[in-house]
């Protein structure tokens, strides 16, 4: 009989601690995006826009790497503060550049693993190229905190472990005829689980250049 109601509070505790888990890593806002005519949007970065919190000391370093003469990841959303590493595993050389004003950079002709980190250390997207293969582009994105999401092929989004209170969402595409701030939406974390729609008109993709219209490999 004890040993009966020492399982049975052992399961009761055990229930209530993967309980208490499920919660805490359950989605505090999840939500669509769509473009004008009510396709999914993929690729879509939704994130928390304010309050702001205070800067990550140490955010763990990223990678964007270099693949069969592209980027890997084509988009690499980041905390502000990031260190990014560009390793270069092709066996060709890559002169990696960026003239955005969020974030101007070059690292000249190298291979392998040859090339300092960059760090981020503000907010807003970067364009990344090639100065030697000129249809190798990306995007740095660099946001404010670590709450954000990138939609699926569905278009949806989920965004974890938010503390409970008001927030204002935005929404980031490449294509996106609107800035961010103009798709800015409140919403109240509490409870329940909050749901937001965001609607994206978008310019059409840009032809990518030709991969034989390039200067000759080094």
């Amino acid at each position: 009989m004890h040993r009966h109601n020492f399982t049975s509070t052992c399961l009761v505790a055990l229930a209530m601690i993967v309980g208490a888990r499920a919660h805490a890593a359950a989605p505090a806002i999840t939500g669509t995006v769509s473009s004008a005519d009510g396709a999914p949007v993929t690729d879509a970065v939704v994130f928390v826009q304010s309050p702001v919190p205070e800067p990550e000391k140490s955010p763990p370093m990223q990678v964007v790497d270099q693949v069969n003469k592209t980027f890997v990841p084509g988009l690499l959303p980041i905390v502000v503060g990031t260190a990014v590493r560009f390793p270069n595993h092709d066996q060709i050389h890559h002169h990696v550049y960026s003239f955005s004003p969020t974030k101007t950079f070059e690292l000249p002709l190298y291979k392998g693993e040859a090339a300092a980190p960059v760090v981020f250390d503000k907010v807003g997207a970067v364009k990344i190229g090639c100065n030697i293969h000129d249809w190798m582009s990306g995007i740095i994105l660099v946001l404010p905190s670590r709450h954000f999401a990138v939609t699926d092929s569905t278009g949806r989004f989920t965004l974890n472990d938010l503390p409970a209170g008001t927030y204002t969402l935005v929404a980031w595409h490449a294509r996106s005829k609107l800035k961010p701030d103009e798709t800015a939406q409140s919403v109240q974390v509490g409870a329940e689980v909050a749901n937001l729609t965001f609607k994206l008109p978008l310019a059409p993709p840009r032809p990518r250049p030709a991969m034989h219209g390039t200067r000759a490999e080094p």
